[in-house]
């Protein structure tokens, strides 16, 4: 028997007695696709190479033909033929390539670097599909998953509010310049463990060295030892490129909380307007200031822009390094 997760397989499933018993299980881990059946004809026309990966669906060929159960315990129950199959559009060294895969995949479907499928052990959120019946223009996001990045079913979905909306807006936290990786920090937030909130996010936006964060320096004498709390005061747009990278590398995602805390400790003598001092638009249930926006980017740009904007002129080796340095400073760990 081939690879269980073959994309002709997966349609034998649901069709027939026999092969239903061997049809595996999503959600138990990743999965690398390793068969892949190419698509000739395909219903979107027009060139390609400007568009990154995307997933289409026809939904009017053949949209009224039913398929009667085999199942003995149901044989009164149809369902619609299709769309059982939804087509994948990827680049590769011959140019775009599309492939056939089940739409039960199409939640869970990333591509990895080396241009490889892969079906996640949970569901994307965000998920953009373009149906044959309503699709108009095709949005460059991409499908590839970058082994640098921080993944978890929130990885494409841009603000922090709710996904699925049938508008170009989107909501994101007043004033931060923050736009993929918002949904760990609410996670957080929902914790109840930081007093600042609102405050916080509105720091993120001031220019002026207003945050306090305090360097630890210990002195050891014949008699005593003196402990000294130097504070160095940091521009809130300086914190944000830190906490941007934070919320979207895999490497550095573990200091998440513990930056949030500093944060936090570093408005506490509230030098920013709170949130009902902000005139927006709309309030999530923290009472945190949200914003609608107009985004015009894609995702691929947002999220490499997150990643390695924490650079600031001290020459060390990659994003990474500067957040191990920056948190080696502040953070007290007792071991």
């Amino acid at each position: 028997m081939k690879q269980p997760y073959n994309p002709i397989l997966w349609n034998l499933y649901a069709t027939c007695t026999y092969l239903r018993y061997y049809k595996p299980v999503l959600d138990v881990q990743d999965r690398k696709i390793n068969d892949y059946v190419k698509v000739k004809e395909f219903w979107l026309k027009g060139g390609f190479e400007t568009v990154r990966n995307f997933i289409a669906v026809d939904d009017e060929m053949d949209a009224c033909e039913t398929v009667e159960s085999d199942n003995p315990g149901t044989p009164n129950v149809t369902r619609s033929k299709y769309p059982r199959m939804a087509v994948v559009g990827v680049d590769s060294e011959a140019g775009k390539q599309f492939y056939s895969i089940p739409v039960e995949w199409i939640p869970r479907l990333a591509v990895r670097e080396d241009g490889m499928f892969v079906l996640k052990s949970f569901e994307f959120c965000c998920r953009e599909i373009l149906v044959r019946s309503t699709t108009q223009l095709v949005r460059c996001q991409s499908l590839t998953v970058a082994d640098k990045y921080h993944v978890d079913k929130h990885y494409f979905h841009v603000g922090c509010g709710e996904c699925g909306e049938e508008n170009s807006q989107i909501e994101v936290f007043a004033a931060t310049h923050l736009y993929v990786g918002l949904k760990s920090i609410m996670r957080h937030f929902d914790t109840g463990l930081y007093v600042n909130m609102s405050e916080m996010l509105m720091a993120l936006e001031c220019n002026e060295e207003k945050l306090t964060f305090y360097h630890k320096e210990v002195c050891y004498e014949e008699s005593c030892i003196i402990v000294t709390y130097t504070p160095v005061f940091k521009k809130g747009t300086y914190i944000r490129k830190y906490l941007a990278h934070i919320v979207v590398c895999k490497k550095c995602v573990r200091y998440l909380e513990d930056f949030l805390t500093l944060l936090d400790q570093s408005v506490e003598n509230h030098p920013f307007a709170t949130y009902d001092d902000v005139d927006c638009d709309g309030y999530n249930h923290l009472a945190l200031p949200v914003l609608k926006y107009i985004l015009d980017a894609d995702f691929d740009s947002l999220a490499s822009k997150a990643y390695y904007g924490v650079i600031d002129g001290q020459h060390l080796e990659g994003p990474c390094s500067y957040v191990d340095l920056f948190m080696n400073t502040y953070v007290e760990k007792h071991v």
